[in-house]
């Protein structure tokens, strides 16, 4: 090769180099974008998903090489799972009983979304790209708890204009303000008890917010998530005590001890008064125990509805077991097995309905990729012990068993917020910070 072909390789190569370089922080800043708006913003999250996907695609256009799958994809222990996966949704879409449906289902949902897992992996490999997606996180978990405080005193919220008919802050469901809350929560408290951001005041402002974001979630009224949130603290506690020295475990142990021993003493004179109170100020329509003893009543209320909805979903398992009735089909195909007045709709449980669009191989594929993930969290946290990966871990867990009682896995919001949270784990992993 001459001396003027090498130097105007070189030129080539650099000028490459230099937009692999551009390409890399702008899908950064489409990252952060799209968490900011999540809780808000549909369109913005559509709007910012796409130039991150075609950004990333454009990065292989010119030469960029990761480590698995021909040098395209990131190299992950969910990789051969995902395949699996992939494998099986297509197979529901050759075989749909609307092709046409399933087809922009499988491109415009499936595929984006763990793209999205794959691109926030590749994206976040330094410690100054994951305090970028942080301080994101935490300046739009600031921003929501301002908009739901605003809709729980003065009846509406300022971001979307939702009224106070449930507490749902931005989100069109309270639901879903509980599924983010439950992911956000644990983050945030995995920030607070790290030293991935060492600053004590916003450590302190952290603590705020969280104290505030808890009151929400039992405001939201939503038992699944509560269930959720319960066992996620129960791990996060394990992790965050297995790490502490034995007498500070023990003095925690203690200080749970004395204030459950306080509350069991407390006279049930004061404990009225104090429920009352709360209904009044906060506008409680009922108290928590209240909404838990209603998860017994099987005969009445959502409970009842779930029930019916989850015949219905079992229904369409039966009928279509292997192949499922097709990838984005469940609500069309539902209207035939409608049972109830209110039946023929999503069966608010995401595993079921998963099941019954692609088929029983294919939601035993999905729940191998959660296998796997959680395996290789729980490995790496035996032999690392570290807070901060436990609170992504907690968030993700209380995620997975609150969609067992409603359809996370198909709103917009809830199912990027999931891969998002899947890729950032692994990211954070990759990068070992304590």
């Amino acid at each position: 090769m001459s001396i003027g072909r090498l130097k105007e390789f070189l030129i080539r190569m650099f000028a490459k180099n230099k937009i692999i370089t551009v390409c890399d922080w702008s899908i950064l800043a489409c990252l952060c974008l799209v968490i900011f708006c999540l809780p808000f913003s549909k369109a913005g999250v559509e709007s910012f998903i796409w130039p991150a996907i075609f950004l990333w695609l454009l990065k292989r256009i010119l030469g960029y090489r990761a480590d698995s799958f021909f040098g395209l994809l990131p190299k992950t222990e969910l990789n051969k799972a995902l395949a699996i996966f992939i494998a099986f949704n297509v197979l529901s879409v050759i075989l749909s009983s609307d092709f046409g449906l399933s087809l922009r289902g499988f491109f415009g949902k499936e595929l984006k979304f763990i793209a999205l897992y794959f691109i926030v992996i590749e994206t976040v490999n330094s410690k100054f790209k994951l305090k970028n997606i942080l301080f994101t996180v935490i300046a739009s978990a600031l921003l929501i708890s301002i908009d739901a405080g605003v809709q729980l005193f003065w009846g509406k919220d300022f971001l979307r204009g939702y009224p106070l008919d449930t507490f749902s802050a931005s989100f069109s469901a309270a639901t879903g303000f509980a599924a983010w809350l439950i992911v956000i929560i644990p983050l945030l408290a995995g920030i607070i008890f790290s030293k991935v951001i060492p600053d004590l005041k916003l450590k302190i402002l952290l603590s705020i917010i969280t104290v505030i974001q808890i009151f929400y979630l039992l405001r939201t009224f939503s038992r699944g998530a509560w269930l959720g949130f319960v066992i996620a603290i129960c791990v996060l506690f394990y992790f965050l005590i297995k790490s502490l020295k034995i007498k500070t475990r023990l003095f925690c142990l203690f200080t749970v001890v004395f204030f459950s021993v306080i509350i069991l003493v407390i006279p049930q004179s004061v404990t009225m008064k104090f429920k009352d109170v709360i209904r009044e100020r906060f506008n409680f329509n009922q108290t928590i125990s209240e909404r838990i003893r209603s998860a017994s009543q099987l005969d009445k209320g959502s409970v009842s509805e779930r029930i019916m909805w989850w015949n219905e979903a079992s229904r369409i398992i039966r009928d279509y077991p292997f192949k499922g009735c097709g990838l984005n089909t469940y609500s069309k195909v539902a209207s035939k097995y409608k049972s109830f007045k209110g039946g023929g709709i999503y069966p608010h449980n995401s595993y079921l309905q998963m099941f019954a669009e692609i088929g029983l191989f294919g939601g035993l594929a999905f729940i191998l990729v959660l296998f796997i993930f959680l395996k290789e969290c729980f490995k790496y946290l035996a032999e690392r012990n570290n807070i901060f990966v436990a609170g992504f871990l907690s968030g993700i867990l209380a995620f997975l068993i609150h969609a067992f009682f409603d359809t996370h896995f198909y709103s917009l919001q809830l199912v990027v917020l999931f891969w998002f949270m899947l890729g950032l784990t692994i990211a954070a992993i990759n990068l070992d910070l304590q």
